[in-house]
């Protein structure tokens, strides 16, 4: 039976998450996350990246921005900027990649220009992404691998970035300036039900 990438991020955290459900690998950005439970809020400082969502939901607010994304959803975040998140489905379960401006700009340069957006959404994960993530996770069963074969996957995820429906939004990483400028709009929770619950002494920097 061949393991999906669910199942290879489920093995990885079940070895090495840490207290708080975080597994860092050995490939630099890269990080699985597993909640068991629902959470409460938590404030948070998200630099770009994106976020590949396995098993249950979470929603994020950012500025007057509220998003909820489940399975087969990722979250692309191209700036660092303040973050209120809650786990509202679990198990939860997703794979994070930093975003490396300098090979998006590498990349950038030889691909095509499209018009660039700014901020943070949620798309579809496309397959050709779903499936570079697969292959740079099963790297880690083979850890003399790595050192190796991680740098091309990594690029060549970061290409189907690029070339699928984030595109639009995260070229501008890969562009001359380097990096979007961040959001200065200020937060808003998402909805009645999350205002005024808001723990002013639970910041950290954490990814998706």
């Amino acid at each position: 039976m061949t393991d999906t990438l669910l199942d290879i991020v489920r093995r990885y955290v079940a070895a090495h998450a840490d207290a708080d459900g975080l597994a860092q690998t050995p490939i630099a950005g890269l990080t699985t996350i597993r909640s068991n439970d629902a959470t409460g809020l938590l404030h948070g400082i998200a630099r770009p990246l994106i976020c590949l969502v396995l098993q249950g939901a979470k929603q994020v607010a950012i500025g007057a921005t509220c998003v909820t994304y489940g399975p087969g959803d990722s979250l692309l975040i191209t700036a660092d900027v303040p973050t209120i998140s809650q786990i509202v489905a679990a198990p939860y379960m997703s794979l994070v990649l930093d975003l490396d401006p300098a090979v998006l700009f590498e990349l950038t340069a030889q691909m095509r220009t499209v018009p660039a957006g700014d901020g943070a959404r949620v798309e579809s994960t496309d397959a050709e992404v779903a499936d570079a993530a697969l292959r740079l996770m099963r790297l880690l069963d083979r850890p003399a691998s790595v050192p190796v074969l991680h740098a091309q996957l990594v690029r060549e995820l970061n290409y189907w970035l690029l070339a699928g429906r984030h595109g639009p939004a995260i070229r501008r990483l890969g562009g001359p300036d380097g990096m979007p400028s961040a959001w200065r709009a200020r937060w808003r929770c998402c909805g009645p039900n999350m205002r005024g619950r808001c723990r002013w002494n639970a910041w950290r920097r954490r990814p998706g």
